[in-house]
């Protein structure tokens, strides 16, 4: 999603918000009686005679069709985030193209996790973020992990990741803090 689209989408999350708070207060204006002969101000007949129509439930069905596709496109956009398997390497030029697999630059720069102790797993991936390329390393802790080693690991992997995507690509290690295992089989007792 571009800039213009994101301040778009922002705009008009606020004026429906906006828009929310004015019906609330009218509603609970409207239940205190704080607004005199508010029932003969609103004249609502126009709106009522026509859900008498045939043609009524079928327009308000397809209105509520078109806003419940209309929700699922915008969830579909921002649940998007995919990752790159290749990308290209600052340098490249018109004449040829210097690539990496994503999966490999993940790989060198998760061997910097490992050199900490309590480490127990880690993962990453590689993504577009708008205009930019952005790398995220996922480590989980042992309990009794030394965090000041793991947090001069994970500087040592945003250098890897730095250094072979360039100084303007943004890198971002993000390392989670978990109470044991998390692939360890887990038994009930009955």
């Amino acid at each position: 999603m571009n800039r213009a689209a994101a301040g778009a989408e922002r705009l008009a999350v606020l004026l429906t918000g906006l828009a929310l708070l004015v019906l609330g207060a009218a509603a609970v204006a409207w239940e205190r009686d704080w607004i005199p002969d508010a029932v003969d101000r609103l004249d609502a007949s126009a709106l009522l005679d026509r859900t008498g129509e045939r043609w009524w439930p079928w327009a308000v069905g397809l209105l509520g069709l078109l806003l419940v596709v209309v929700g699922l496109l915008w969830l579909g956009a921002h649940a998007r985030r995919r990752s790159l398997a290749r990308l290209k390497l600052p340098g490249t030029g018109r004449g040829g193209a210097l690539e990496v697999d994503s999966g490999a630059l993940v790989e060198a720069a998760s061997a910097a996790l490992d050199e900490a102790p309590g480490v127990t797993a880690r993962s990453g991936r590689v993504w577009r973020d708008q205009r930019e390329v952005v790398a995220e390393l996922r480590a989980a802790l042992d309990p009794g992990a030394d965090l000041d080693e793991v947090a001069d690991a994970a500087d040592r992997a945003a250098a890897v990741l730095g250094a072979y995507l360039g100084p303007q690509t943004a890198a971002r290690c993000r390392v989670l803090l978990v109470r044991g295992r998390p692939w360890a089989r887990r038994t009930r007792v009955r």
